[in-house]
């Protein structure tokens, strides 16, 4: 019914915040008269019989002499106003000129158009025999897959608009053909219009302006209603996002049988597009397909995808049959080049007999034997330090529980290799690479460990060890299949696997704590491993790269690198790594450097890329960042769901004791802070300290997370004196393992002086909050949002001080730059500010009164002191 503006049974009023668009009753058409079959027009189509009608135009099935083929016959109806006929013409004109303009197998070609002997315009399409899409759906109950597949046909034709640069404006299923070969085709773009004029100048016999003439009637909005995009229905122009919205409304109702919006009429449905509120989908339809239905359907233009193709993309993207086709590309791989051609470093040789399986722990020669053992024990225990000793042991425990148990599974694979001879033996071959990948991450770290004493590497040593790839993986065939195989070609693998295992080193050198030694290493690296066409190496090598600028504090050269990793690691299908990479650009973007609007949208692709990956260390570092940022925007309700699943997904793979679960620990304490569950905080704090403390030694830098929010924990429960103690203890542990100018003192520096004022130590308060102060300016930028934190503790204690005068403009700075939780601290603050000067009363209450209302929203204990400050100072 793409004709009009409206379908008949769509007429009412649709409210917004912005504007009420009302659909009254279309202008009356005259009928008219069908002509009769056997009837000639234009000289060369003989009318065969109606094919249906609408309300600007009639189609006819009809024969073309002239080509010897049947065509559809588009006829103008005639309008009871002649301005109606205008612009009906136009919209005719501009469909011709749109469908004219497209050659794509799913879009209805156009022939011919003009006029009539009377006169009136008419359009020579494609013959189509078949039914439209909306008919085809209710033919009989289809499969989900088939009905994505129909879609995906439509969508390709709707992306060839696009690429035309038209915009359809009124995508449906009714303007939607299904042809007896089952070819789907996109039709009606008599409502279609372009992005860029310029780009497509109109053909020589049109009418001057016909694109550029704005032909809808005054009060009323082009497209169907029930598949419009909000904006749209603002009054916005269109763009491709807008039929990219029309397109998932239509694949929802398709998939799930049940309207989009929620709501009982069509006010309400519509109130309801305008704010997001969508029915859930059910349960049995595929997670991957309805997220990027999902996105589709966002409020946001922006947050939808950006353009039609990209959501093709997404809804091509089957995990299944990735899988598959990765299995059956390592199929091709071991019969083509040998199993030998999927080692690294020659591990498996191919035999007629099948591999030898006897004494593999062999393998571990130079990696883990006798003489590495000694280097190794030498090494940490030749530091000196008090917990070398202890340290060395647990390293030692770890290296042993590890190879041992790589040597039995190494075993097994080899014995399943050779017990599936003449078999595919793809599984087999990926369990054998996996667990050679694992001897190579192995052998960079135990060459790190054992190269010489480093007082340095020590309080790293056990974390390293632990945090070696999990065994498991390598029998896990979901992981197995998803994993990124080596280079097919025989040149290219042998340089990747030599590089690899300078990447190893990389690594092994960020999970040891030495990022300045990384940085080196790996600025080095880059342009050998930039020479190898193969992505996912150069995509680690970057990411890793970018780990070590992190933890060295260099957040903004770490930005710049994993931007450089996310398309390769997109490009070499490394589903784990493109949502490490994600994850670590949300966190830098956001958290580090306080850009907190800009990583809202990385925060959605993180979302979106962690959820495909198979790898739970993966998603659970994604998930983790992505809580980090929703922690930093205020909505700790949701930075605690990421923290629990985070850690349950950590817990599942690596157990209760390993130094991560004690990091997910420690963020989940935070979270829960922030909201003021400060017992159960706490618990999880102190949990997290202890579990470091007994895996890491006492000054590992992991601890500083949990000291310094144990020390802020204490301080809101009123035990200042208890406070101190983890605070002192974090800035000694951030001078000696990380630096006096690592961005991360700048939290402990700040709390620590909150803790002293409120101590009433004045003095040494004070030359806290303004060593805060500058170091942040310093490594952050005076722009960082943590600026205010630091503005509100050198406030309050003026405050303190009786210098209210000299706190306001103190506080008046940190409102300008204060996140949510923090706001709310500074709104407090500064309506005791500005009351005890007796100058702005009324603000003082307004200010109190937006913190109460976010504290209050919150649940959080802080509203009682509102609460009773307000009741206690009221304006006359």
């Amino acid at each position: 019914m793409s004709d009009t503006e409206w379908p008949a049974d769509e007429e009412g009023a649709f409210e917004s915040s912005d504007k009420t668009v009302t659909v009254s009753e279309r202008p009356r058409s005259v009928p008219r008269e069908v002509p009769p079959s056997g009837t000639t027009l234009a000289g060369r189509y003989t009318v065969l019989e109606p094919l249906g009608e609408g309300g600007m135009s009639v189609v006819l099935a009809a024969y073309d002499a002239q080509l010897d083929r049947r065509v559809a016959l588009k006829l103008l109806r005639t309008r009871s106003e002649p301005d109606d006929d205008a612009r009906s013409e136009l919209r005719m004109v501009r469909e011709a000129q749109a469908m004219a303009r497209l050659n794509h197998p799913n879009v209805v070609a156009v022939y011919d158009s003009g006029r009539l002997e009377d006169g009136s315009f008419f359009i020579a399409m494609e013959y189509v025999e078949g039914q439209t899409l909306r008919q085809w759906m209710q033919e009989r109950p289809r499969p989900w897959r088939e009905v994505l597949d129909s879609f995906l046909a439509a969508g390709r034709g709707l992306a060839a608009a696009h690429e035309a640069g038209l915009i359809h404006r009124d995508f449906k299923p009714d303007n939607v053909l299904v042809g007896r070969d089952g070819r789907v085709r996109v039709t009606d773009f008599g409502v279609a219009r372009t992005q860029t004029l310029a780009e497509a100048p109109l053909p020589s016999s049109a009418r001057p302006g016909a694109w550029d003439a704005e032909i809808t009637l005054a009060g009323f909005v082009v497209g169907t209603p029930r598949f419009l995009a909000p904006e749209l229905l603002r009054g916005a122009p269109a763009d491709a996002r807008g039929d990219v919205f029309s397109f998932c409304v239509a694949l929802y109702e398709a998939l799930c049988d049940q309207p989009v919006f929620v709501g009982d009429t069509d006010v309400e449905r519509t109130q309801a597009r305008f704010e997001g509120r969508i029915n859930p989908p059910p349960a049995h339809l595929p997670t991957w397909v309805m997220r990027s239905v999902l996105q589709g359907l966002s409020v946001d233009p922006l947050q939808r995808p950006a353009s039609m193709s990209t959501l093709l993309e997404a809804l091509s993207d089957d995990p299944d049959v990735r899988r598959r086709e990765r299995l059956s590309r390592i199929i091709r791989v071991s019969a083509g080049l040998g199993l030998a051609a999927l080692a690294a470093g020659g591990w498996m040789q191919q035999r007629d007999e099948g591999p030898e399986c006897a004494h593999l722990e062999r393998e571990l020669a130079g990696v883990w034997d006798d003489s590495v053992r000694q280097q190794v024990r030498q090494a940490l225990e030749g530091t000196r330090l008090d917990y070398a000793l202890a340290t060395a042991d647990r390293v030692f425990q770890t290296l042993e529980d590890y190879t041992r148990t790589w040597t039995r599974m190494r075993t097994e694979a080899c014995e399943e290799a050779r017990d599936q001879a003449g078999e595919p033996r793809s599984l087999a071959v990926l369990k054998e690479y996996c667990l050679e990948r694992a001897r190579g991450r192995l052998r960079a770290l135990t060459g790190l460990l054992g190269r010489g004493s480093d007082a340095e590497l020590l309080p790293r040593a056990v974390e390293a060890a632990q945090g070696l790839p999990p065994l498991e993986y390598c029998t896990d065939a979901r992981v197995l299949t998803a994993a990124v195989p080596p280079p097919e070609d025989s040149r290219v693998r042998a340089q990747a696997e030599t590089l690899q295992n300078e990447v190893d080193k990389l690594e092994a050198l960020y999970e040891s704590g030495k990022y300045a030694e990384g940085l080196t290493f790996g600025e080095a690296l880059l342009p050998r491993v930039a020479e190898v066409p193969y992505p996912p190496l150069r995509a680690r090598a970057l990411f890793q790269l970018a780990q070590n600028l992190e933890g060295a504090g260099e957040f903004k050269r770490a930005e710049e690198r994993v931007r450089e990793a996310i398309p390769l690691a997109a490009e070499g299908r490394d589903d784990a790594l493109h949502a490490q990479t994600w994850g670590l650009l949300t966190l830098l973007v956001g958290n580090r450097q306080g850009r907190y609007q800009e990583a809202r949208d990385l925060a959605l692709i993180t979302s979106a890329v962690a959820s495909r990956t198979e790898n739970a260390l993966a998603r659970a570092e994604a998930l983790n960042a992505l809580g980090t940022w929703w922690n930093g925007v205020g909505r700790h309700d949701e930075a605690q769901s990421c923290f629990e699943r985070a850690l349950a997904l950590c817990q599942q793979v690596r157990g209760p004791r390993h130094p991560y679960v004690a990091g997910y620990h420690s963020n989940l304490g935070f979270a829960l802070f922030q909201q003021g569950a400060y017992a159960e905080a706490l618990r999880h704090i102190v949990g997290a300290q202890e579990l470091w403390e007994d895996v890491l030694g006492p000054e590992h830098p992991y601890l500083v997370h949990a000291l310094v929010s144990r020390g802020m924990v204490l301080w809101k429960l009123d035990r200042p004196e208890e406070a101190l103690a983890p605070l002192e203890r974090t800035l000694a542990l951030i001078d000696n393992q990380l630096g006096p100018e690592h961005p991360f003192r700048t939290e402990p520096l700040t709390l620590l002086g909150s803790v002293l004022a409120d101590l009433g130590r004045y003095p040494e308060a004070e030359e806290r909050q303004q060593q805060a102060l500058a170091l942040k300016e310093k490594v952050l930028g005076a722009e960082h949002p943590s600026i205010a934190e630091s503005l509100l503790g050198l406030g309050h204690l003026r405050r303190l001080q009786g210098r209210t005068s000299e706190a306001v403009p103190l506080l008046e700075r940190a409102l300008t730059r204060a996140q949510e939780s923090t706001r709310a601290e500074v709104q407090f603050e500064l309506a005791q500010t500005l009351w005890s000067l007796g100058t702005t009363p009324t603000r003082a209450r307004e200010l109190a009164s937006e913190a109460h209302a976010y504290w209050q929203r919150l649940g959080h204990p802080e509203k009682a002191r509102t609460e009773q400050w307000l009741a206690t100072h009221t304006t006359p």
